[in-house]
């Protein structure tokens, strides 16, 4: 038998993810609109193949904020689909500072969506966005958005839900709202898994790509780069965290949370995998468990986008549309229970409602998940390496000492000391005594000295098995010395374990276990008194990782609100990852961050700023 089919407007289409779930359940997609030509791109491909869309349909490439939906008003539309951008909600937006939520444009685009349908006046609509959207700085912005639909004439349901409970390979959790006109509607029970009334099982990533693999195919070895050898040693099913003193291993590579725990994850091939990425750097997973990054096939299937449905664009813009879809098999699922329940009136329901008293229990699951972790961590560091005795205070003494030159903030050499420097440098001595490491560094630069700096870390018996704590005195001529000195430290404390970086050893400041330890203090002989003030302050682990009002900073350190742009500027100049309003709008405003108590250590961590700075160029003496 022939179904009507339901007339349905696409706002923030993407790539098409919502759309394909809804026109398999015979919903007409009328027209997509979206911002991203390159998202355009692929719905065009589509529509014009006549795949998943009619040939019909219209995609508009443009800011939806003048997006003029009366040309639709004689089209009887009944449903709209679509979920604003969710960056301003999102959890890595939580990560980089703060949730700014409606307050960020991207965050009101509810209004429009609001505008839309008064306008159009579906009977139905469908929001989705990202699961951290209600409990978003407080839940204030989500009030904002409830209220807002609800005032506009519609009764709401709403639930975070994991995909892998509607046959989708892949657990990712999203907030699904339904808005109605007239009537009631009630979610659909999961398809899959133990909350499901089916015998259906989760879909494993195996049973979703398995025809896609080679039987032939080795494991690899290395994925290269700075981790990429780490990548074969991570169980099935972990990730970066297996290389940390929490989860048993003794030869820490990273600090517990330090990185996002999609770092080095390697899934496991008989359940679903986590979330697939939108822009994942070299080292983000999810991997093949065969240590290798998806191929875009395998990846289509772990979003469940149809083999035929056609990815316009690179490599990196194919995959950034598959991590920003939603999955078309969870999206069909909602749809066809939509239809049934609201447009349809059927008794014969393909798709059973949930009872009222219905629970999901995907969380507690993934609870339990995590708590598996560390007995599949502690079973493959037995079979590796056995027993490791503890070697803390095991360590010898020794003295080195050795003469650098520093061209820029990365251009250091190794001299002998001996010869006129072209560079600005140091002299650096690093002793080893019983459980402790301490450092001299005194700056061989030209000029005056301007102080001295002593730095104390301690805690790190959990992540250096053979030290406990590291301390440094150092006389510094230049402010450029202050960066020096911290890649010093760095070097000092990762030429003594398996760690990479000093970020590694310390922590995410976001989810830090608060192990390590960091004071600093500066006895200011010369230059610039404000400034070598605001870096002792922010050389603090208590100063950094949370919040400061503006109120707070101006009385820390006792300076006058017209000096906060000029010294943010020269902070982040030595690499100080000091955020403001205008550096990081999603912070909000009146309120500052400090990430670490240290300078960002490596050329690949951005620290934006105006000022170009290097040790040929010097902060004016006025500029604070």
């Amino acid at each position: 038998m022939k179904i009507r089919k339901i007339p349905t407007l696409s706002l923030f289409s993407g790539a098409g993810g919502l759309d394909i779930g809804f026109d398999k359940a015979g919903y007409d997609i009328l027209a997509c609109v979206e911002l991203e030509k390159k998202y355009c791109a692929t719905l065009e491909a589509n529509i014009k193949a006549g795949r998943h869309f009619s040939k019909r349909t219209k995609v508009f490439n443009q800011d939806i904020t003048e997006f003029d939906e009366s040309q639709f008003i004689d089209a009887g539309v009944e449903c709209i689909i679509g979920g604003p951008p969710c960056q301003t909600f999102s959890a890595a937006g939580r990560r980089s500072g703060g949730v700014i939520g409606t307050e960020d444009i991207r965050g009101q685009l509810y209004e429009v969506y609001c505008r839309i349908l008064d306008t159009l006046k579906p009977r139905a609509f469908v929001f989705e966005n990202v699961y951290g959207l209600p409990g978003a700085n407080g839940g204030g912005p989500w009030r904002e958005i409830v209220e807002a639909f609800e005032e506009h004439g519609y009764s709401l349901t709403f639930e975070v839900v994991d995909t892998a409970d509607y046959g989708v390979p892949q657990h990712r959790e999203r907030l699904i709202m339904v808005g109605l006109k007239q009537g009631s509607y009630r979610f659909p029970m999961p398809t899959h898994g133990p909350d499901s009334n089916s015998s259906n099982p989760l879909v494993s990533v195996k049973a979703a790509i398995n025809d896609l693999q080679d039987r032939r195919e080795p494991f690899h070895d290395d994925l290269g780069g700075m981790y990429g050898h780490l990548l074969p040693g991570v169980p099935e099913g972990l990730n970066y965290s297996f290389y940390t003193a929490e989860m048993g291993h003794p030869e820490p590579v990273f600090a517990w949370r330090s990185k996002f725990h999609d770092l080095l994850y390697k899934v496991n091939p008989d359940q679903p995998c986590r979330t697939i990425k939108a822009q994942p750097g070299k080292f983000t997973g999810p991997f093949h468990w065969k240590n290798r990054h998806f191929t875009l096939p395998e990846l289509k299937r772990l979003q469940t986008f149809p083999d035929d449905y056609e990815l316009v664009g690179s490599y990196g813009v194919q995959l950034e549309q598959i991590g920003n879809s939603v999955p078309p098999k969870m999206a069909e699922a909602f749809a066809q229970s939509i239809r049934e329940q609201v447009f349809d009136g059927s008794n014969d329901l393909e798709f059973e409602p949930r009872p009222e008293n219905f629970k999901s229990t995907f969380r507690q699951r993934q609870r339990e998940r995590s708590k598996s972790f560390k007995g599949i961590a502690k079973k493959a560091i037995s079979k590796r390496y056995g027993k490791q005795p503890s070697e803390i205070g095991s360590s010898k003494e020794s003295e080195v000492v050795f003469h650098t030159e520093y061209s820029s903030f990365f251009g250091r050499t190794i001299s002998d000391g001996k010869h006129t420097p072209k560079f600005s440098g140091a002299k650096v001595t690093i002793r080893d005594r019983d459980s402790s490491i301490s450092m001299d560094f005194a700056s061989t630069s030209p000029g005056k000295k301007i102080g001295e700096m002593r730095i104390s870390i301690t805690g790190l018996s959990k992540y250096l098995p053979r030290y406990a704590d590291f301390s440094a005195s150092c006389s510094i001529k230049s402010i450029t010395d202050v960066f020096h000195v911290w890649k010093e430290v760095e070097k000092a404390l990762t030429a003594r374990s398996k760690f990479f970086t000093l970020i590694d050893i310390y922590g995410h400041y976001a989810n830090r276990g608060d192990v390590v330890d960091i004071s600093t203090e500066i006895d200011v002989t010369g230059g610039n008194k404000v400034l070598l003030a605001a870096i002792q302050h922010f050389s603090q682990t208590r100063n950094c990782g949370e919040f400061v009002s503006k109120k707070a900073l101006l009385e820390q350190l006792q300076i006058g609100e017209s000096k906060v742009p000029a010294l943010a500027e020269a902070i982040r100049a030595l690499r100080f990852d000091f955020r403001t309003e205008t550096t990081h709008p999603i912070i909000g405003r009146d309120r500052y961050l400090c990430t670490y108590p240290f300078p960002l250590l490596s050329p690949r961590a951005l620290v934006e700023s105006k000022v170009e700075f290097t040790t040929k160029s010097r902060i004016q003496e006025d500029s604070v």
